[in-house]
């Protein structure tokens, strides 16, 4: 396994039965032009080739293990128990990180912030543009591969596994209730699969966006913030949104 010292980043991977799409995300990775980085890999016990994917790159992986996890962001929970780096960011397996993203973020002075966040591009080249403000009260307005995360974030605390499909966006909403310092950068930070979890918008969907803002924003608040989940819910299930 590759060892590093006490890396910039560490670039978090979890997967499960994404033998087809594990070797792009892998080689976005050693392939980008920032070198100080881990990269950590959590496979939730995949059946379908995987972890002959996760071997022949075991001398690019600093960390890997094959377990049985709740959801994704278990995994993810793992893999920053093991982290080292300042910085966590999370790949989706059937993603890819562009190029420069991260030689052009830490380019510039990130000193004392807490998010660095920016955009992504689906495959289908619809982007998202990712904004830290009261549209997190609306909705999840940060994308998971459009993020970067200090360490510190992660002090005392964990993505809820509870929250099978948005405990990210339960995490980002603290982060704004809580006024870290964030800086946004204006371009794409990865090529994302057409087909994530966040994306598939059904009850389970809504019922976590309402529980998190129950739990999450005040009283005057949720009652306007939660009427617009419920809202957006039936106007999925009479096929307008």
């Amino acid at each position: 396994m590759k060892k590093v010292q006490h890396p910039k980043i560490s670039i978090i991977i979890p997967v499960l039965n994404q033998k087809q799409f594990l070797q792009k995300a892998i080689e976005s990775v050693i392939n980008q032009d920032f070198t100080d980085y881990e990269l950590i890999i959590i496979d939730g016990k995949s059946e379908d080739g995987t972890i002959d994917v996760i071997k022949q790159y075991e001398n690019k992986i600093s960390y890997w293990k094959s377990t049985e996890d709740r959801n994704v962001y278990d995994a993810m929970n793992k893999a920053v128990a093991q982290s080292n780096g300042d910085w966590l960011y999370f790949l989706g397996a059937d993603d890819e990180i562009c190029k420069t993203t991260f030689q052009n973020i830490f380019s510039q002075n990130t000193e004392d912030t807490n998010l660095i966040f920016g955009n992504i591009i689906y495959q289908n080249k619809e982007e998202f543009k990712g904004e830290f403000s009261n549209k997190l009260f609306i909705k999840n307005s940060i994308h998971h591969q459009g993020a970067l995360y200090h360490k510190r974030c992660f002090y005392g605390r964990n993505f809820n596994c509870n929250y099978s499909v948005l405990a990210d966006y339960d995490f980002n909403l603290q982060l704004f209730l809580e006024n870290k310092k964030a800086i946004y950068f204006d371009f794409d930070f990865a090529i994302c699969g057409n087909d994530g979890i966040s994306k598939q918008k059904g009850w389970t969907h809504y019922k976590q966006e309402f529980d998190i803002k129950k739990n999450r924003l005040n009283a005057v608040q949720f009652v306007v913030y939660g009427s617009i989940t419920l809202g957006k819910f039936l106007l999925n299930q009479i096929g307008l949104l």
